[in-house]
Formats: structure tokens, sequence, C-alpha cells
């Protein structure tokens, strides 16, 4: 499949405003046929990892913790497409195991990298293979959140992970904002680009950008795959394979935060923690 192909997909990222649903009537982009998803009630593991992510501007993407002060996400999540430019850190603010207004834990964000391991730069290079980020936390919320490891997945590897173990999704939907769902069992029919894109039947729609897909195996989760997109024209997922991102994250250097760039921010980070509930 083309780059260019690619990019006739919509992005993810939406207003953190519920949107009613008629009965019968799903027209939901990424819903593919009925609706799988289902409520996750509790924040036991390994859903107390996933968090909403919340910025200034009010759209809000998911995220998931990767490290102490880690989260993975989608990278065009930290692009404000009204300015064409990417949002500062501390516009954004990580709110793990988000549900009905209340959370595990959060932080605001004091720095990102994008897939080339740099900072924010101009313009999303690079096509959906790209479109992925890590966030540094101001705090440490491992004390609280058990964070979630990566694993690479290629053509090899999917076979083996089909035979043992299950793929499972979960994401703050545009349509469910205020608590997580999840795929109890979603299917990955096939990788592109070499590899570093899979093509997925997970019901992912707007707000899942960043949501992890999860390998389930023995009672262990490991994030094999991050939702990015959807193709317009099939309502199939899109999502950036391990093989993209899992080796790059080994080998990043994380900021240590200092009292100057938390400081900087300007935002009390109650008063980001609330726009959870907003």
């Amino acid at each position: 499949m083309s780059r260019h192909l690619f990019w006739l997909v919509v992005l993810s990222v939406t207003a953190a405003v519920a949107q009613a649903v008629t009965p019968g009537k799903l027209a939901i982009p990424g819903i593919q046929g009925g609706d799988d998803r289902t409520l996750v009630e509790g924040t036991d593991y390994p859903w107390g990892a996933i968090g909403r992510l919340n910025n200034t501007l009010g759209p809000f993407c998911t995220g998931t913790l990767i490290g102490p002060r880690q989260v993975l996400t989608a990278a065009h999540c930290l692009w404000n497409r009204r300015t064409r430019t990417w949002l500062p850190p501390c516009a954004l603010h990580f709110v793990a195991g988000y549900q009905r207004g209340g959370h595990l834990a959060h932080s605001l964000v004091i720095s990102y990298q994008l897939a080339d391991g740099k900072g924010a730069r101009k313009g999303l290079s690079g096509g959906p293979t790209q479109d992925w980020a890590v966030l540094t936390l101001a705090d440490d919320l491992s004390g609280k959140v058990s964070p979630l490891p990566t694993l690479s997945l290629d053509g090899t590897s999917l076979q083996i992970y089909r035979q043992q173990g299950i793929f499972k999704q979960a994401g703050y939907s545009r349509d469910r904002p205020h608590i997580l769902t999840r795929n109890n069992r979603c299917n990955i029919v096939g990788l592109a680009s070499g590899d570093l894109i899979a093509l997925h039947e997970c019901d992912a729609t707007f707000g899942d950008s960043g949501s992890p897909i999860l390998l389930e195996r023995d009672g262990t989760f490991h994030i094999v795959a991050m939702h990015v997109a959807i193709n317009i024209r099939t309502g199939q997922g899109i999502a950036v394979t391990g093989k993209a991102f899992h080796e790059r994250l080994r080998a990043m250097k994380t900021p240590v935060p200092s009292d100057k760039s938390i400081k900087a921010c300007g935002i009390p980070s109650q008063d980001m923690a609330s726009k959870a509930s907003a």
C-alpha cells in the first residue's frame, strides 16, 4: 500500500464533546459492522495505564503509560490543525485511568519527542509510519499505575501472536468520552509499509487515536500496535506497529524534568485534570 493511499484516511482526533447516537444507527467512522466495544468499569491491570490526553484547546486523544513518566500516543494529536503548529507541551495533560470524572493519576506534559527522536518540528513528515510520539510527564506515575511494555510486531511474529494470544484494543471514543471502551477480541488482518503499519478490525473511532492494540497472553499484556487513523473508504483501522516504535523507544533518552520546565507551563495541574470531566 502506497504512502499516498494511506493519507486517504481520517486522522482520529476529536473535541471532547459527547454526541448523541440514534439507537440502531451507528453511523460512526471506524465502527465496522456491529459495535463490539464494551465499557471498562474498572481501572485494574492493564486498563489503568490507558488514559485520556487532554489539552487546553479542548480536543482529546488516548495515550498509554509505558514508563514511569513516558506516555505513548499518536503524533498528530500534538498538531494544531487550525494554527498549523505543534502544541506546546504544557498545553497537554495525561489523565491515567480516567473514568467518569475520576482517575488513578494525572500529570502535566513537560516535553515530547516525535518518531525521529527529536522535539516538535514543522509538520508531520513520513506519513502514518511516523505517526507516534512519546510524552515526558512532570510526575512519576508508576507508584499509582503500572506501565505497559511494548513488543515488536512483524509478519513472522504476527502469526505467532495469533496462535499464542488475543488482540484487544481500548481507548476513549468521541461518543463515550468519559469512560474507557475496549474490544475484547479484534483482528489484525494484515501488515503494510514494511510491517510498520497494521490494518485492523478493532472498533476504534474519533478520540481513539493513540489507543493501544494489546496482545494478551497468559494474563499479561503488551502493546504491539497503536491506532492512528481510519481508512475513509473501507472503515478499516490503521495502526503503527511495534516494529516502528519498540526498538526506537528503548534507544530514546528520557529528559529529566526541572523546576524551571515545570514552572514554565504556568498552569496548575489540578486545573488541567478538571478538564477531563468537562
